[in-house]
């Protein structure tokens, strides 16, 4: 059995879908041919998700659960990747490719590693050339295809979780003061800051342990002081942390501070800050509040879709 908390998780708890990754090939190893959704199933059962997140839905009028969509799309990157095989439509199997990668890296299968698979690098350059191909000839209507609604939305969920990644790596390999100031600014965006209050970033030589500080109000009747953490991943926020922050909050009199950091909290973390009434971000939650309020990146197209409006032509 896997403990679920374990594995690669959004900030509500839930596994990403590269989270699944592992697992599925754990589960998938253990016998020789798997019907897919047996092999949900199984993967689901191997993780335990507590029913608040085995029932999860997204909030779309298809009411799909969470965890499968994420299993699905895990099992169509170790597919593509070759870690998978596919005798028939439908049905998987453990290859020779997807033993030694588990073997070799257990739960801990990234989605950088599947993507880095020769099968998987291939099946992205037939892409590449078949768009550039359609760019320039006629499409014939034996290759057009429609896509639905629901796939459309799906496809955007797992552009999402690329892109979250990415900003992540991208977080951890900045200048950690330039990092400070992007954290001050994304609590700005938030709306931490109000309307007529101030943000600034303390100097590095003598912070006291604050490396932001955001007043509400024009007077500073209500701030919140901020320390930041540019961690890699394995370099988790323990306890101790967290108590040093508390102690740099009561120098400064303060009730309250947000600890952010780009790697994640241990257990003992969270209950000490909870005490302490400091509001943690980790990594995952970091990057999804930067997607939502576009802080450090962009939108590079919008689509628009449409639907008929029935009440105009009931005028």
């Amino acid at each position: 059995m896997i403990d679920y908390k374990t594995l690669k998780h959004s900030d509500n708890g839930m596994p990403t879908w590269d989270g699944f990754l592992g697992p599925i090939l754990k589960v998938a190893e253990t016998d020789k041919i798997w019907k897919r959704q047996d092999l949900i199933n199984n993967v689901l059962e191997e993780v335990n998700l507590p029913d608040n997140l085995a029932k999860m839905t997204y909030s779309s009028k298809w009411h799909d659960l969470v965890a499968n969509n994420r299993i699905n799309w895990a099992l169509s990157d170790l597919k593509i990747s070759g870690l998978l095989n596919t005798p028939k439509r439908g049905v998987y199997q453990i290859s020779d490719l997807g033993r030694a990668i588990l073997k070799e890296y257990g739960l801990n299968i990234t989605r950088e590693l599947v993507h880095s698979q020769p099968a998987y690098l291939d099946h992205q350059k037939k892409l590449k050339e078949q768009n550039n191909d359609s760019d320039t000839n006629e499409i014939s209507e034996e290759q057009t295809f429609e896509l639905t609604e629901k796939q459309v939305s799906n496809w955007f969920d797992k552009q999402k979780s690329d892109l979250t990644e990415k900003l992540l790596l991208k977080l951890r390999s900045i200048d950690p003061y330039e990092f400070e100031h992007m954290m001050i600014k994304l609590l700005s965006e938030m709306g931490y800051k109000g309307t007529d209050g101030q943000s600034l970033v303390t100097q590095k030589s003598n912070d006291g342990g604050i490396d932001g500080i955001i007043n509400k109000d024009p007077l500073g009747m209500e701030t919140i002081y901020v320390q930041v953490k540019r961690y890699a991943e394995g370099n988790v926020v323990g306890s101790p942390e967290i108590d040093g922050f508390s102690g740099a909050l009561r120098r400064q009199r303060a009730d309250r501070g947000v600890f952010i950091t780009t790697s994640s909290f241990t257990s003992g973390a969270k209950a000490a800050a909870k005490q302490l009434n400091i509001a943690l971000v980790d990594g995952d939650m970091l990057t999804n509040l930067m997607v939502q309020y576009k802080v450090g990146v962009q939108v590079r197209q919008t689509y628009e879709l449409y639907d008929i409006d029935d009440e105009f032509f009931e005028e």
